[in-house]
């Protein structure tokens, strides 16, 4: 009999579409409903988005892209990160996804090795396939909570608790998925400071 590998079936459901049926039901139903399942936007895709789209298809531009994405596009993200986050960007250092989840699972495969014990804390609640990709990676899910009374930010002290020598990547969400929270400055600065100590620690 056919069967798949133990990586493939250590993979768990992605949850938000398994709700984003149910919300679909009740809204079927006639409930008054928000929905907070995926992140699909509730407008539509910009005019001078479109235009620029179709300009590229009539032009040709419908090849392979480098793999780091297209040059002017990576320039473009560069500049605008500088201008508004105050630091210097670099075009080298942008890389252009299809989406978080294909590399939230490159990270975890740099980081741990497959199997030994290797741990990931990352925040709960948040993003549902954290906990499956760090498990179908060969890696060691540790959920940090996450506290509406602290603005649904991490405890720091207990989080350095929760940091071993089997540690090897802490992934950070702010803006936070799903509840909107944002990290403060003298959080984020607590946090560099406890990941400087760690010679073997990552930060997705």
């Amino acid at each position: 009999m056919l069967g798949i590998s133990e990586r493939t079936r250590s993979l768990g459901t992605e949850n938000a579409f398994v709700v984003l049926k149910e919300v679909g039901e009740l809204i079927r139903q006639g409930k008054d409903v928000v929905n907070f399942c995926i992140g699909q936007p509730d407008f539509d895709t910009p005019e001078y988005i479109k235009e620029a789209a179709i300009k590229a298809i009539k032009e040709g531009k419908t090849g392979y892209t480098p793999s780091p994405g297209i040059p002017d596009l990576r320039e473009a993200v560069a500049e605008y990160f500088s201008e508004t986050r105050n630091i210097d960007v670099k075009p080298d250092w942008v890389v252009i996804a299809n989406g978080a989840k294909p590399f939230i699972s490159y990270t975890i495969l740099s980081v741990t090795d497959y199997g030994k014990g290797e741990e990931v804390l990352y925040p709960n609640p948040g993003f549902p396939i954290y906990e499956s990709q760090i498990r179908a990676n060969g890696a060691v899910p540790v959920p940090l909570p996450l506290y509406e009374s602290r603005g649904y930010a991490f405890d720091v002290e207990y989080m350095e608790k929760m940091i071993t020598e089997k540690t090897r990547l802490l992934i950070l969400n702010s803006p936070h998925n799903p509840t909107g929270g944002v990290l403060d400055r003298d959080i984020l600065e607590q946090i560099a400071d406890i990941v400087k100590r760690h010679d073997d620690l990552w930060v997705f």
